[in-house]
C-alpha cells in the first residue's frame, strides 16, 4: 500500500494528535471537589496521559524511520533511560516510546550524520566548481 513520505506522515499524525489534545483541553473539567469525587478529573488526567503517549509514539516512529534511512542505530529498547513502555491495560502490544533522553540522543545522532553528509557533498561541490572555473578560464585564454 502506498504511504506518504516519512516527514509528511509525521506531520499528519501530529496534527491529528494536536487536534485531539485541543478537543480534550476544551472539555477540561473544573477543579472542584465534586469533579474530584466523581472521577472526572482522574478521567481527564488519564486521557491526557494517553494523548502524551500517542505523541511520543508518533515521534518515536518518525525518528526510527529517519534513523533507518540514514543507517543510524537506535538506542537499545531495553534501556530504561531511553525508552518507556505503554501500559498493558492501554495497549496489549506494549509499544515502547523514546523518553526525553532517548529523543535527545537520537536527534544528536541524526544531526551528526546529516552534517557528515552535507560536508561530503560540499567537498565534491567545491571540486566541481573549481574544475568548471578552470576549464572556463582555459577556454577564454585560448580564444
Amino acid at each position: 500500500m502506498w504511504q506518504w513520505p516519512n516527514y509528511i506522515q509525521y506531520r499528519i499524525e501530529l496534527r491529528k494528535q494536536s487536534n485531539a489534545q485541543r478537543a480534550l483541553d476544551n472539555k477540561r473539567p473544573a477543579e472542584t471537589q465534586e469533579n474530584y469525587e466523581n472521577g472526572a478529573l482522574d478521567f481527564f488526567s488519564r486521557e491526557d496521559d494517553d494523548l502524551f503517549e500517542w505523541k511520543r509514539l508518533i515521534q518515536t516512529r518518525y525518528y526510527r524511520g529517519k534513523a533507518d534511512s540514514l543507517l543510524i542505530q537506535m538506542p537499545n529498547t531495553d534501556d530504561k533511560a531511553m525508552y518507556e513502555k505503554v501500559e498493558w491495560d492501554k495497549d496489549p502490544k506494549q509499544p515502547r516510546y523514546l523518553t526525553d533522553e532517548g529523543l535527545r540522543v537520537v536527534r544528536a545522532a541524526i544531526r551528526e550524520e546529516q552534517k557528515h553528509k552535507r560536508e561530503a557533498v560540499g567537498y565534491w561541490f567545491g571540486i566541481a566548481v573549481g574544475v568548471i572555473g578552470a576549464i572556463t578560464g582555459l577556454i577564454s585564454a585560448f580564444r
